[in-house]
């Protein structure tokens, strides 16, 4: 037997396993066979496809896309190949592609006499097609949803608290001020602002598309250190970073649409072709990319499940990377795997994981366990990685970066779990599980109020974090001394919050504001009128109000 037909035979074994593995439901399996197939056999179109739908069954939709677009360049006929496509561009909501594919699939299908097995894919391709249709119909009946939910434009006036952090910089440098949220506010608005300024530079030509290759670097950088700076203030922001983000994967030769596998994978062969110049840029383009895909995802509230498969693949990629190149010096390897840097990047994961459970109309088969793993091991990683002192911090360091990198993200973490066992004491109060209530609402109201105290005072998060380690005391039942005193601390907390929050892109606060205004008159007029005494359970001076 000659060498190329042992290597044929070769192939179609590890086909065959592939298959088998798949067909168990072992699909990380059966995708590594096809892997070593491929390597043997780049040109092998059924692979490549094979591959896509282990992919697809692990749910990761961009390494599936990458491959069913491979195997249809290598044979434009495979209708599975197109199916594919179609089915990972959906779970993508890439409409556009997955109506287009569905259609490329029905075409490459015979037009007469099918098989029971041809008419059978026939019918999944018409399900398929129709339901992608309906979805970016949906899409364009309703518009930009990033205008209509989260991410209002918002022009950079004096009143938003990074104009008015900023107008504070030379007062609190003065006085040596450290403890205020102008510092990371105003810090990541330099970043932000940067980045957008280099963006509007982007534009089209007759030679193709021109600008910096440097603007997602500070615009993530900034989402990063606060989101709270994020405004548009100008009408094409979002079709500006549309561009920014294809011309920068294209100057720097970032994966567009490969998933986390494929960029491993390239980006290894690369490196050791090219060298760490031609990865650096290539693997931090597509994070940001990645990234932003996440970030619009969620705060727009199009789809949450779509932001933590984006999440996920950036996280995924950047622990394997920071694995694989531990000792390589940053300058060589790039900020993105440094433990700050994947750090902000879970922080906003966990996010997005606590807003998908809390999204009830969304199948984001999040559960809560999961949450709370993350929380714990966001505590753990930074405060194993937290110098002793701010001026303990390696390399240049400004002093927000300490709030966002260090402080933020346990705060965070604390509130998250907080946020967990209001929920688990209320559902216990509500059947009547008095003792798993009790420990429940106790757990949540001491995460809280931790969450609370490591914000800066007058960090608007100070006072609403109170506020829900409050309503957790509330529904204890604890003595009306008690939560009057916290209400008081909330109050108190104003004024300083309202120099920098006033004008509040989420502007959450002023609701649960109303509900401590009118517990506190109840609770007052019922002291006055001798219908309560201090001792008397906060739960007899019913409000009702909207828990964090």
């Amino acid at each position: 037997m000659s060498s190329d037909e042992e290597k044929k035979a070769q192939v179609e074994r590890l086909k065959a396993e592939g298959n088998a593995l798949h067909s168990k439901g072992d699909y990380a399996k059966a995708r590594s066979k096809y892997t070593e197939a491929i390597a043997l056999d780049g040109e092998n179109a059924v692979l490549y496809a094979n591959r896509a739908a282990a992919y697809i069954a692990l749910k990761q939709y961009l390494d599936a896309g990458s491959d069913a677009r491979r195997a249809v360049e290598i044979d434009p006929n495979y209708s599975k190949a197109w199916a594919r496509l179609a089915k990972a561009s959906y779970e993508l909501h890439v409409w556009p592609l997955s109506v287009k594919a569905w259609k490329k699939a029905l075409e490459t299908l015979p037009s007469a006499d099918l098989t029971p097995v041809e008419e059978q894919l026939k019918q999944q391709y018409e399900e398929g097609l129709k339901l992608a249709e309906a979805e970016q119909e949906k899409f364009e009946k309703k518009g930009s949803s990033l205008e209509q939910n989260n991410l209002r434009a918002l022009p950079a006036e004096e009143d938003t608290p990074w104009m008015r952090a900023l107008n504070m910089e030379d007062v609190l440098t003065a006085n040596n001020v450290l403890n205020t949220s102008a510092w990371a506010i105003m810090n990541a608005y330099k970043d932000f602002s940067e980045g957008v300024r280099y963006m509007k530079q982007i534009k089209k030509t007759d030679a193709g598309i021109q600008g910096n290759p440097n603007a997602l670097q500070s615009i993530v950088g900034g989402l990063l250190r606060d989101d709270r700076v994020f405004h548009m203030d100008c009408g094409d922001w979002l079709e500006k970073l549309q561009l920014q983000v294809q011309f920068e994967l294209a100057a720097h030769q970032g994966w567009a649409t490969a998933g986390p596998e494929t960029v491993k994978e390239e980006a290894v062969k690369r490196l050791e072709e090219k060298g760490w110049k031609a990865v650096r840029g290539a693997l931090a383009s597509t994070i940001r990319a990645w990234f932003l895909q996440a970030y619009f995802a969620d705060r727009s509230g199009e789809s949450r499940s779509l932001a933590l498969q984006y999440y996920n693949n950036v996280v995924d990629l950047l622990e394997w990377g920071a694995k694989t190149w531990h000792d390589v010096p940053t300058e060589d390897r790039g900020y993105i795997f440094q433990k700050t840097f994947i750090r902000a990047i879970k922080r906003m994961r966990m996010s997005a994981y606590l807003a998908a459970l809390k999204d009830a109309e969304e199948d984001t088969e999040c559960n809560v366990e999961d949450l709370i793993d993350m929380a714990n091991q966001m505590v753990d990683e930074t405060t194993k990685n937290t110098p002793k002192d701010p001026s303990d911090l390696d390399g240049p360091i400004d002093k927000g970066a300490w709030y966002s990198f260090y402080v933020y993200p346990v705060a965070d973490a604390h509130a998250t779990l907080g946020a967990v066992f209001l929920q688990q004491g209320l559902s216990a109060k509500q059947a009547n599980d008095t003792e798993q209530a009790g420990m429940m609402l106790s757990t949540a109201a001491k995460f809280y109020n931790t969450a609370a105290g490591m914000y800066p005072p007058d960090d608007e998060n100070f006072p609403l974090f109170l506020k829900v380690a409050w309503e957790a005391a509330y529904h204890l039942g604890r003595p009306l001394d008690e939560t009057l005193a916290m209400c008081k601390r909330i109050k108190d907390s104003i004024p300083g919050v309202r120099k920098i929050w006033e004008v509040s892109m989420a502007d959450k606060l002023k609701t649960h504001l109303l509900d401590v205004e009118l517990f506190q008159q109840r609770a007052y007029a019922g002291l006055l009128e001798k219908k309560y005494t201090k001792d008397t359970p906060s739960v007899r001076n019913r409000v009702d109000y909207g828990s964090f």
